[in-house]
């Protein structure tokens, strides 16, 4: 059974529902941002604003935000921290959560993610999305100190280039996102305010042929190729994110997702999900094809005489 890194809004109620309905052997870890005063994160811009009626509140003190995070332990899930500042993040200011008993931590900065991992070897640190690793990043460069890697959109419709990414890492894919394979303003939208974040030009809304979201009775296609799988939504109003989250959980079609259903069906799923396959972002320049061994001269089948 692949695991899922489940997303967490801040509400209890939450944790009730995944109580009672989500097997806990399938949750990874629920993740949420650092105590604000602490670090920024992918969805600041979104954090105490209303969209549609539904305000997306953090903790205003970090004695809120510790009970938050000892009401997540005390309902037997593992709480991981998202440091996704590239910037350096002092240790000093980890201290906090290491404290709690906190030991995953999904992490962009490289220095942190290996001083991290000096303090215990044991910790479990994955590299954020918000890295937005090619290809030939992962080829290329040393990535050791990280236990998973997420990687970024164009991978969801590049099926046929993950078993070419270099095997000594594990993967993990974020499966509901609906953004676009082509999206460039990626990190500028994640580390936006949200008064900056009105003014980027979103492709997605032009471009519906190229959103990266993958339906859960398509999960399956993608298990050889990732360790775990990722949800996003932590933004979401409780309502929504528990149904997003128990339709992957049972592998159920997703009323929600038409936008997908409309382009995708089980017969052009390889041509759908192989869209983004020639994408030089998904290339690995490195990869080399196994040769099938063939019979030689010397070793070639004989019949029986």
């Amino acid at each position: 059974m692949k695991k899922f890194e489940i997303p967490f809004n801040f509400d209890i109620e939450l944790l009730n529902f995944l109580d009672k309905n989500i097997d806990k052997n399938w949750i990874e870890f629920l993740f949420l941002s650092p105590f604000k005063e602490d670090s920024i994160n992918a969805r600041s811009h979104v954090e105490n604003v209303n969209v549609n009626g539904w305000t997306y509140k953090v903790p205003e003190t970090r004695d809120e935000y510790t009970k938050i995070i000892e009401e997540i332990q005390r309902h037997d899930y593992r709480p991981a921290i998202l440091l996704q500042e590239t910037r350096y993040i002092p240790m000093e200011k980890l201290d906090y959560y290491f404290k709690l008993g906190i030991k995953d931590f999904v992490v962009n900065n490289d220095q942190v993610a290996l001083n991290i991992k000096n303090k215990n070897p044991n910790y479990n640190v994955v590299a954020s999305i918000t890295k937005t690793l090619s290809a030939n990043d992962i080829a290329q460069n040393d990535y050791s100190m990280y236990d998973k890697i997420v990687l970024h959109f164009p991978f969801n419709r590049a099926l046929d280039r993950l078993r070419e990414l270099p095997q000594k890492y594990n993967y993990t894919i974020l499966a509901n996102s609906y953004c676009s394979y082509k999206c460039v303003v990626a990190k500028s939208h994640w580390y936006s305010s949200a008064e900056e974040a009105k003014n980027i030009n979103c492709v997605k809304h032009n471009d519906k042929d190229s959103l990266v979201y993958i339906p859960p009775e398509y999960i399956y296609l993608f298990e050889p190729y990732a360790s775990s799988f990722k949800l996003q939504g932590r933004e979401y109003p409780t309502h929504i994110l528990a149904n997003e989250i128990y339709y992957y959980y049972n592998r159920l079609h997703n009323p929600m997702a038409g936008v997908i259903y409309n382009r995708l069906s089980p017969f052009n799923k390889q041509q759908y999900f192989n869209a983004a396959k020639d994408l030089s972002f998904v290339i690995n320049n490195n990869f080399t094809p196994r040769t099938p061994t063939t019979p030689n001269s010397n070793n070639s089948l004989k019949t029986s005489a």
